[in-house]
């Protein structure tokens, strides 16, 4: 869990029962046994032991976890496999209504189990995402663009990178607020993105 995150409740309306991993499970459980982990937002900054046991994380996607990373504030830990940089002054898109690109349709992330096109991006609310990364390495792919009027288009919002046989994902569009408000096409892209943790075994 992260701070202000109900994620955990929003899935268990759709019959998904996350089980909460504790200071204690992240550090010595086997982390093998699950097939996605959902680091939840702002967890880098109420967390220590997220921070104290990120490797392990990375382990669990090295040997062919599902690892969904939602937003991290600024100054957070370097979480992933391979470099991010937020920056000083992260981006954000605040109209909700701003057009969404998908610039690799063919991925599973937007094919399996639910075909994800511009019409899942109707009806978000409040926001499209916070905290989009700056620069990354080249070995994360931009899955997502979008921006606000008069801004450059933002790339940083959904990053996926493989990482030994299994998957990591920046996640910095607002689910943690389209869940919450029964967003259908949040959720259908949210379901994709916890089932690539069986395609990856």
């Amino acid at each position: 869990m992260g701070a202000g995150d109900d994620i955990p409740d929003s899935l268990a309306r759709i019959g998904v029962k996350p089980q909460l991993l504790t200071p204690a499970d992240l550090a010595s459980a086997n982390l093998s046994q699950f097939d996605t982990i959902i680091v939840g937002i702002r967890a880098s900054a109420v967390r220590p032991d997220y921070r104290a046991y990120n490797g392990r994380l990375l382990e669990f996607v090295k040997n062919g976890g599902n690892l969904i990373v939602e937003y991290q504030d600024i100054g957070s830990v370097a979480f992933g496999p391979y470099p991010l940089d937020i920056g000083k002054r992260p981006e954000e898109v605040v109209e909700e209504d701003s057009r969404v690109t998908i610039l690799d349709p063919a991925n599973p992330i937007f094919t399996t189990p639910n075909k994800i096109t511009a019409a899942d991006f109707e009806g978000w609310v409040e926001e499209r995402g916070s905290k989009f990364m700056t620069t990354w390495d080249p070995k994360y792919k931009p899955l997502l663009e979008c921006h606000d009027r008069g801004q450059a288009p933002q790339k940083g919002g959904l990053l996926q990178a493989r990482y030994g046989k299994g998957t990591f994902t920046y996640a910095a569009y607002a689910f943690y607020r389209q869940l919450p408000a029964g967003v259908p096409g949040a959720y259908r892209l949210f379901a994709n993105m916890i089932g690539l943790g069986k395609s990856t075994k």
